[in-house]
């Protein structure tokens, strides 16, 4: 993944457990940092795991290798949001990350309603987009290798 901030850590684990949350007229997946028994024993939660390394860093970005050691609709997006450091074209979880004076902070999704992904204007130049063209910014998680047991 290429995310929008490098991590504090350079390589770690993000675990937390990870729900559906109807919101207004759509469902998210939202983090749920300390569930319960019960909903965990319901399932209404699961507990998610993914590995991060960094592999390079410049200009603000970061390349990341991530290894998820459990699958959920949007686990990557989402670990990548609690790290500070969204995923480059990620317009669904980005706006959970908020900045004062520069300094990253976490959200929550009630409070930060889905919206094209910002980035400073300095970024956006070094990516050839003009403002109108953000929408329109991919995804950027890529998958290299699936191995099946």
């Amino acid at each position: 993944a290429i995310t929008v901030g490098v991590p504090a850590e350079v390589e770690g684990e993000i675990s937390t457990g990870l729900c559906w949350q109807q919101q207004e007229d759509r469902a998210m997946v939202v983090p749920v940092p300390a569930p319960g028994r019960r909903s965990l024993a319901r399932k209404d939660v699961k507990i998610t795991l993914t590995h991060y390394r960094v592999l390079s860093a410049v200009g603000g970005c970061a390349l990341l290798q991530l290894q998820p050691r459990t699958a959920f609709p949007e686990q990557l997006q989402v670990h990548l949001t609690q790290l500070l450091c969204p995923a480059l074209g990620d317009h669904e979880h980005s706006s959970r990350v908020g900045r004062v004076l520069g300094v990253p902070f976490f959200l929550s999704p009630e409070t930060a309603p889905t919206r094209t992904q910002v980035l400073d204007e300095e970024l956006v130049s070094r990516l050839g987009l003009s403002p109108r063209q953000l929408h329109h910014l991919p995804l950027h998680i890529h998958l290299q290798e699936l191995l099946l047991p």
